[in-house]
């Protein structure tokens, strides 16, 4: 698809899918409700669930929602950037994008085309993962047409996502800011820039039961392969587990692993070549993807010790994604 054909799109009420820094997103007009009812159709996203807005800079983020001293010095420290906001919404915006609720989560995203296509339109965007509701992100341009088949919407490809994980969403609307989802910006990096105290709350799990969420990411089971997926405590748990068989996939966090105890008929993926953060991020859903086609009866994979805070984010991700933990 083409750029003009993507702002085309997005101004007349229609949907695309655009690239970001951390996933592909399926975009349209956070002010259009035939457009937002068409993203939520597509992807088969509960009306409790809502989307994250995309704006150029804090400046724009005014115009649709009520910020604050926080956010304006979080925005000049992280924006554009992989950190989502949760602020008091302005009437413009529609309760379909924020599931009913008087809050808004709102992002500017640093990918130069998103940038682009937000400065052509002048709209703000909506732009959750472009992938049917609780399924694996898609960090590729292919992800995308295998995620949606014959109905995808048109896409600009904008190669492969450099961070790979979804926006760290900070709530600001509490009485104390509140991390809702982590993501590449972590609570430390936050409370740096703010001076006070952070809650996290982002290992909440959240049933479909339960009311309207403020933030994306908070379901009970998200981000999940459709091959079921055993999470170990540690990975020399995972090496010696005794469920493992023939017919399954294990996913290494990294491949200079001790696998002696492995058998050798046993399918072998792994997620980096070290415990780098940035590399273990972008490459966790394309590794996982891989291992679903594999067709196996199971996939299993290990949570991160702790390396350092920003791995919160990835175990979070691998906490929604599983099946059956061990």
């Amino acid at each position: 698809m083409s750029f003009d054909s993507c702002a085309e799109a997005l101004l007349s009420d229609d949907i695309c899918v655009l690239p970001t820094e951390t996933v592909y997103g399926l975009a349209c007009s956070a002010l259009s409700t035939k457009a937002i009812s068409q993203v939520f159709l597509l992807k088969g996203r509960p009306s409790c669930n809502p989307l994250i807005v995309h704006v150029l800079n804090h400046d724009s983020a005014k115009e649709f929602c009520f910020t604050n001293d926080l956010s304006k010095k979080l925005c000049e420290k992280f924006w554009p950037g992989p950190l989502t906001l949760v602020l008091p919404k302005k009437n413009c915006i529609p309760n379909e994008i924020t599931a009913g609720l008087n809050s808004v989560a709102v992002r500017a995203p640093a990918h130069p085309i998103f940038r682009k296509i937000l400065n052509s339109v002048k709209l703000p965007i909506a732009a959750p993962s472009a992938n049917p509701s609780n399924k694996l992100s898609p960090t590729k341009y292919q992800d995308v047409l295998d995620a949606f088949g014959e109905k995808c919407p048109p896409i600009i490809d904008g190669g492969q996502c450099k961070l790979g994980i979804e926006s760290t969403v900070l709530d600001l609307t509490s009485d104390k800011p509140c991390i809702l989802r982590a993501g590449p910006i972590t609570k430390r990096e936050i409370g740096a820039v703010l001076n006070i105290e952070i809650v996290d709350n982002s290992a909440a799990l959240i049933t479909s039961k339960e009311p309207s969420r403020k933030s994306p990411g908070q379901g009970i089971k998200h981000y999940a392969p459709n091959t079921p997926l055993y999470l170990h405590s540690t990975v020399e748990s995972m090496i010696s587990s005794k469920i493992i068989s023939k017919n399954d996939v294990l996913i290494l966090p990294r491949d200079k692993i001790n696998i002696r105890q492995i058998k050798n008929n046993i399918c072998l993926l792994s997620i980096s070549s070290s415990d780098n953060y940035h590399d273990t991020a972008r490459n966790l859903y394309g590794v996982l993807r891989k291992a679903d086609k594999l067709n196996k009866e199971k996939i299993h994979i290990s949570l991160y010790s702790s390396i350092n805070d920003s791995f919160t984010a990835i175990n979070d991700r691998l906490t929604r994604a599983s099946t059956k933990r061990i």
